[in-house]
Formats: structure tokens, C-alpha cells, sequence
């Protein structure tokens, strides 16, 4: 009971009171008026027993084991009080009841006693308006459908309400919200179940047995029925809530991954989905815009992952040019979710988070009410947890200060309504929060002596062994939040050589493409031969080793690897190698490898050394991982594999940023001629392929380090970097001759075979500009040149005598 919030506990207080005066009032009235003990008295006593432990949940809640529930003991109850009056059919009732909750499974103490005053206080208020309506008479005829009616309508009303009370202050919604959901549908069953009683309480009287062996196998066959119908409801139901968990915690997962790369916001997302989920809940919202809320709160900054990591990772204020950059990250976030089908409205929040409600914010600038209100409460959540932790340019505020601070700002850059609500309800929160050694006011000392998670667990034990491991899993957690794949494993292996010397060490990982595994990181011996390697086959031994999960350490295998030419090194004999699988709940990651020039170099120690590095190392690897498939995804033309215009705009900004002038880099524009006829005539899947076809041809023919992106439709952007004047343009020419050697395989009856043609346009730093939108604009205006001069061209040869009298 003390689990349960505060306002659950006065409902249960108030339950317990009210259904202990009821019963009390009739132990009096038994007392004073004994009843006859019979046989009839006895059976229903006995059948009310029996039928309490067969019910059928309405819904069952993590806090509550089973707060809604229908039996044949109701049909029972409202008979014995049609019989016998409602002071007896009280304690039939109460009877039913308790074995529900005895049997088959023990409910917790408090919940017991609230489904027994429950049912007192339901059978109460009915069995008297019961009597009330019938002028003090237990009348069964005819004549007594209103009472019974009333009566029936009564104990619904006052069971389904209270459940629906105590489960609404537990699950933080609207009562009325949960009982239309949870108990409005069972008003059919009530009323079926009073005329059932009314009918075997008017033909006990005269035929007792034929009702019992008539009445109960009938009673009993729709009980299961509709029990059956009910547990393939709450199946499904339940079903559709793991989804909905799963889905949340997809979310979550992604969105951790991207929050750790900063080390001054880790455990940003999680803080504001707390404080904003209890400003939501202040503002009494439920249901879907509540899942809004807290799903928005944990993907409002996956913009970022558009945003340059200098930019996010720079100590000190940024520029207003680096500010700009950091601006763009709610659009980029809500471009990243636009084709998500959320079930909630999560989007609004994403996008307008940081609105201001005085029009100054950004993206859009919208003004006060324009501004969804999800977005106005992530807004005062998240400035208010900025304000309350550590940032590379200042320190965290106190508690009192940041809240000072929004309270001024109310009415300027928050909503006064979410503030308010936020006033209510955030010394509450923090202080929860604090009790869990979390949050601004948690003292310090707490938080490093509470061990509430594996992480804290981890430390606690790497602290206790050599200084090398401990200064290996810093780097590693320091890595896994604030930098890409490729340095973690570079640092790794850097670490790893210097704790284990005169080996050579390799990280393999899974191709993106296919089961082989590639060498992603190589230090120490034979390095220039392990890079850019991959493993010879599916069953090579570092294949089994991260199949199976079993370490290796033995003789050196030559056929385990292919390793790369390199000319000017010379190989260096290996007698054993150790091969070390990187698992992350479950799921393989890749392996380590170390290679010593000796036989049995490597100890049982060193084996337990390097498993345990590999065991520390695999959620940064995995966050690596998750990371860098994240940021591909947000960076890659879904069509064509190319890279995207947000991630060529990223790149030629920041290369104009850090070029001098006496560094040069080009950007080619390339448009294709006569492509619209392709879709026109054959359709978007043939065009489709044409644009796959041509984005691997181009990727061939330009150098390994320039970048090859679609901007859209049929055209293409190439950076070139270093390469000079004479060098693009023959570059230009060739792609123009790529494109036109290119075959479609597509005849037209009158054409023929239809070939395309690409006109190029090419504009060169520092040039023909300073900056992406000149350097565009440059490359687009040579490339409409070069479209139309090939157009002129064209028509000289076919037409040449229109072509001249136009001209004179």
C-alpha cells in the first residue's frame, strides 16, 4: 500500500470507512433481527464460495494485481438480496469475495479489504434504493422492474466507479477516461446478470431444485464462454502493450546512443522526459498526448546528429556562424521522424521545442499559442535541466536559481500555464529524485556511494583492478559518449598494445554487407598487412569464435585472415595469436585479435585480461556501432546509396571554415540530359534503376576520397578535394563520357536504344567562392551553360539552317 501515491491511499481510506459502517450497520440489524438459518440460506452461502474463485479480470496493473473483475458471484449477491434482503445478501457477497481473493492467488491485504468494502458498499446502496423504491418491501413481481432496474444500475455505478477511482490515481488519468475505457462495455453483463437473479429468485421459491440443477449449468457454460471471449481480449491487449514497451524502448535505446556521444548532456533525454512528464500530468494530460509527451522527450534533440560534432563537442561559447548550425537541429530532428507512423504526437515536440512564447525562438518563431503544447512543455523541461547541469562553458546552476530564472521568464519565453504547472511540481520531483541519489539536488558524495545500476556496479570492480584496466574502461566509457566508431577502436587497440607490448592487435567487425568480418582497427606488428583485411571465410577461426563465443588462444592461423600486399613493409612471422569475441547482450559484435611473433606467448592471465577488456569494452563498441549506423542513416540517399545535400552541405561548410586560401577543393554539378523521358515513358522503377546504375558508375569514376551525393532528382554533386584545375576538368569530361557510354537497355519503337547525356558544371575554392551557397550557385550556373551549348550543339548538327537564319 505504501508503493501506491498519496491520492490512491485517501481512496483507499475513504473505501475501507464507508464499507466498514455498512457492514457494521448490518451486523446490528442481523444481530437484532436473527435471521433464519436454512438449507436455502446455507446453498447460497456454499455456491457464493464456490463462484467468488471463478471471475473473469477486466484489467490487471502492475501495483494492483487485479483491480477489475466480474464473477457469477455477482448474480448470486443481488439474488440473495432480491431473498433475503440486502443485509444478509452483504455478507453472501463478502463471502464471495474473499474466496476470489484467497483463491486461486493471495491478493495483497490492503486490496483485499478494498474489493470486499467494495462489494459491501455496492450491495449496500443498491439493496437500499432497492427497498427504498419497493416502500420497504422485498417484492419480486412485476411490479418491482423500476427498483430492480435502479437497484442493478446503483451497484454497477457505485463498483465500477470506485475501481475506476482507485486505478485513475494510479495510473495518474481521468477517472471518467478510465471507466468509459475499462468498465463502460460491462453494463450489458450487470443488467444480464440481475435478471438472471431476479428470475432464480422468483422460481426458488416454488422450484428450488429444478433452478439449482437447471440454473447453474447454464450459468456456469456462459461464465466460460465469456471468459474465454475475455482472456483472448486481454491477450490481445497485452500483446499490443509489449509492443508499445518494445517499441518505447527501441526508442530509448536510439536515442541513449546519440545522447552519450556528448559527455555534458548524458542522461539529458531521460531527465527531461521526468521533469516534463510530471509538468503533463500537472496539466492533466493522458492517453496519446501524454505517450507524446514522453516519447517526445527522448527524441527532441536527434537533430543533433545533423549538427558537426565540433560544433556539440566545443568548449567555450560558440560563434554566431556554429550557433546557426546548432539552430537547425529541431528541423533536422523532425525530417528524421517524418515518415515514422508514430501513434502519438511527437513530432510537434520535436520541431518546436525550442520556440519561444514571445515569437523569438527557432525554427519558425512561432508565437504563444501557435507554438503545440507538447513543444511549450518540453521547452520549460529542457531549458530548465540546461540550466541545472554541467556544460563545457559553465557550471551547473543550483535549483533555486533555475527556477528563479524560468519563473522570470513566464510569459516571455514559456507558456505561464506550463510554468505554473511546472512550479507545482518540481520540488517534488527533484527531491524523488535526489532520494535516488539523481537529479540537481543529489549531494554529490550520493551519487558516486549509491550503486543502483550494472554501470555503477562495474566501476566499483574495475576500481579494484590494475590500473591499466581501470584506465582502459575510462577511455572507453569517455569514448562510447563522445566519439564515432573508428576512434573508439583506434584508442582501443592503442590501449590494448600498450597493456599488452610487443603484440600485433586487430579489431574485427561484421561487414555492413554480408556475414564475413573486416578489420576495422590495426596496431603494433604487421599492421599495414592487417589493414582494410577481412576474414577468408565463414568458417575461419575468428568466424567460429564469434559464433560460438568461446575464446581461442593457440597457434598462429594463416588461413584465418586475408591480409593485404604492402610494398616497402616486410612481414614479420607470427607464432600464436588470441582471439577474443566482443559480445553485447547477447549479440556478437566482432573479435579482437593479438598476434605475437613467439609460440605460447600469451598466459591464461592475458586471457582473462583481454576477455575482460572485451567484456567492458562491448557496450562502447555497441554504442559506436549504433552511433554510426544512426548518423549513416540521417546522411544517405535511401535510392541510390549516395551520400545526401545535408551531408555535402555539412562537409563543404566546414571545409570552407578550415581551408586557407592556398588550399583548393571543387564542386562538380551534375545534371542528366534527356532522363525524364526514362520515367515518363518506362516509369519511376526503370528510372529508379537508371539512377542506382549511374550512382555506382560515378562512385567509379572519381578517386576514393572525393564524394560522390545526389541533390535531387536526376543530378549529383561531386567534392573534389586537392585535385587541381586540369585534373576536374578532365574528371568533368569524364563523367560526361561515362554517362553517354552508359547502356539503358531501354528501346524506344522510334528512338531506338535511348541513351543519356550529363552536363557539368564546376566551381572551385577559393575562386569562384568563399562558401557552400556561392560555390553552388557557381557549379549550377556552368552547369546550365553546359546544358545549353550542348543543346546549341546538337541542333547545329541536325538542323544547322534554322540554326544560322536565327542567328542572322
Amino acid at each position: 500500500m505504501r508503493n501506491l501515491p498519496r491520492s490512491a491511499q485517501k481512496i483507499l481510506w475513504i473505501n475501507y470507512i464507508l464499507g466498514a459502517a455498512i457492514a457494521l450497520r448490518a451486523v446490528v440489524y442481523n444481530a437484532v433481527t436473527p435471521p433464519k438459518i436454512d438449507v436455502e440460506l446455507i446453498v447460497y452461502a456454499v455456491f457464493a464460495v464456490l463462484a467468488g474463485s471463478r471471475k473473469v479480470s477486466l484489467m490487471r496493473h502492475k501495483t494492483l494485481a487485479d483491480v477489475g473483475s466480474m464473477s457469477l458471484a455477482f448474480v448470486l449477491t443481488f439474488a440473495a438480496m432480491l431473498r433475503f434482503g440486502p443485509q444478509l445478501a452483504i455478507f453472501i457477497g463478502g463471502l464471495s469475495v474473499l474466496s476470489g481473493c484467497l483463491y486461486p492467488k493471495r491478493h495483497p491485504f490492503h486490496q483485499l479489504l478494498f474489493n470486499v468494502f467494495v462489494n459491501t458498499i455496492s450491495t449496500g446502496c443498491s439493496g437500499q434504493l432497492y427497498l427504498w423504491i419497493n416502500g420497504g418491501q422485498a417484492v419480486t413481481g412485476i411490479e418491482a422492474a423500476p427498483a430492480i432496474t435502479a437497484a442493478c444500475l446503483a451497484f454497477y455505478l457505485v463498483n465500477t466507479g470506485f475501481v475506476s477511482l482507485i486505478l485513475g490515481a494510479v495510473l495518474g488519468q481521468q477517472t471518467t477516461k478510465v471507466w468509459q475505457e475499462k468498465f463502460l462495455w460491462t453494463a450489458p453483463s450487470y443488467f444480464v446478470g440481475a435478471l438472471t437473479a431476479t428470475l432464480a429468485a422468483v422460481l426458488q421459491q416454488r422450484y428450488l431444485l429444478i433452478v439449482i440443477s437447471c440454473g447453474i449449468p447454464v450459468g456456469y457454460l456462459t461464465f466460460r464462454s465469456y471468459k474465454i471471449y475475455s482472456d483472448q481480449a486481454e491477450q490481445m491487449l497485452r500483446g499490443k502493450e509489449e509492443l508499445a514497451d518494445l517499441y518505447l524502448a527501441t526508442i530509448k535505446s536510439l536515442a541513449l546512443a546519440i545522447d552519450a556521444k556528448d559527455a555534458y548532456t548524458h542522461q539529458h533525454i531521460l531527465r527531461v522526459q521526468h521533469y516534463a512528464m510530471a509538468i503533463a500530468r500537472q496539466l492533466g494530460l493522458t492517453g496519446a498526448e501524454l505517450e507524446g509527451v514522453n516519447t517526445g522527450a527522448l527524441l527532441h534533440d536527434i537533430g543533433k546528429l545533423g549538427v558537426p560534432e565540433y560544433v556539440l563537442l566545443k568548449p567555450g561559447k560558440l560563434t554566431p556562424e556554429e550557433f546557426d548550425k546548432i539552430k537547425q537541429h529541431p528541423r533536422i530532428g523532425a525530417d528524421i521522424l517524418a515518415d515514422i507512423p508514430f501513434p502519438w504526437p511527437v513530432l510537434p515536440g520535436v520541431k518546436y521545442h525550442h520556440e519561444k512564447w514571445n515569437g523569438m525562438g527557432y525554427p519558425e518563431g512561432l508565437k504563444g499559442e501557435e507554438i503545440p503544447f507538447q513543444a511549450r512543455i518540453l521547452a520549460v523541461a529542457d531549458v530548465y535541466d540546461a540550466l541545472t547541469s554541467n556544460r563545457s562553458y559553465r557550471g551547473a546552476w543550483e535549483h533555486s536559481r533555475a527556477v528563479k530564472t524560468i519563473r522570470e521568464d513566464s510569459g516571455i519565453h514559456f507558456d505561464p500555464v506550463v510554468v505554473e504547472a511546472f512550479l507545482a511540481v518540481i520540488d517534488g520531483v527533484v527531491e524523488e529524485m535526489a532520494s535516488r541519489g539523481e537529479g540537481p539536488l543529489a549531494p554529490k558524495t550520493k551519487q558516486v556511494a549509491v550503486e543502483t545500476s550494472h554501470t555503477q556496479r562495474a566501476v566499483r570492480d574495475i576500481q579494484r583492478a590494475s590500473s591499466e584496466l581501470w584506465a582502459l574502461y575510462e577511455v572507453a566509457q569517455t569514448l562510447s559518449s563522445s566519439i564515432g566508431l573508428e576512434e573508439t577502436l583506434d584508442i582501443l587497440a592503442r590501449k590494448l598494445e600498450a597493456i599488452i607490448p610487443n603484440v600485433g592487435c586487430v579489431f574485427l567487425m561484421r561487414e555492413s554487407e554480408g556475414s564475413l568480418f573486416e578489420v576495422r582497427a590495426a596496431v603494433g606488428i604487421n599492421r599495414e598487412f592487417f589493414l582494410k583485411a577481412r576474414t577468408s571465410s565463414e568458417t575461419s577461426l575468428s568466424q567460429q569464435v564469434a559464433l560460438t563465443g568461446k575464446t581461442y588462444c593457440g597457434e598462429y592461423e594463416r588461413d584465418d585472415i586475408l591480409v593485404q600486399s604492402s610494398p616497402g613493409a616486410q612481414w614479420i612471422e607470427l607464432g600464436s595469436m588470441m582471439v577474443v569475441p566482443i559480445i553485447h547482450q547477447a549479440q556478437t559484435l566482432g573479435t579482437i585479435n593479438l598476434y605475437h611473433p613467439d609460440a605460447h606467448a600469451f598466459s591464461t592471465h592475458d586471457q582473462h585480461l583481454l576477455e575482460t577488456i572485451a567484456a567492458r569494452a562491448a557496450l562502447a563498441l555497441y554504442n559506436g556501432l549504433l552511433f554510426e549506423r544512426t548518423r549513416n542513416h540521417a546522411h544517405t540517399d535511401p535510392l541510390t546509396g549516395l551520400y545526401n545535400i545535408r551531408y555535402v552541405t555539412q562537409t563543404v561548410e566546414e571545409l570552407c571554415e578550415r581551408a586557407s586560401s592556398q588550399e583548393r577543393f571543387s564542386l562538380i554539378c551534375v545534371d542528366l540530359d534527356s532522363f525524364k523521358p526514362i520515367n515518363d515513358l518506362y516509369g519511376h522503377q526503370e528510372g529508379d534503376r537508371v539512377l542506382r546504375d549511374l550512382a555506382e558508375l560515378l562512385r567509379e569514376a572519381v578517386a576514393e576520397s572525393d564524394i560522390v551525393a545526389r541533390y535531387g532528382g536526376d543530378e549529383f554533386l561531386i567534392v573534389c578535394q586537392g585535385a587541381p584545375s586540369r585534373q576536374v576538368e578532365r574528371l568533368a569530361q569524364k563523367i560526361r563520357e561515362t554517362v553517354q557510354g552508359y547502356q539503358t537497355c531501354l528501346l524506344h519503337p522510334k528512338l531506338g536504344q535511348l541513351r543519356l547525356g550529363a552536363s557539368v558544371g564546376v566551381a572551385t575554392f577559393p575562386d569562384d567562392g568563399s562558401d557552400w551557397p556561392s560555390l553552388l550557385s557557381v557549379a549550377d550556373q556552368q552547369m546550365y551553360q553546359d546544358k545549353a551549348e550542348r543543346k546549341l550543339g546538337r541542333l547545329i548538327e541536325t538542323e544547322p539552317g534554322r540554326v544560322l537564319a536565327e542567328a542572322a
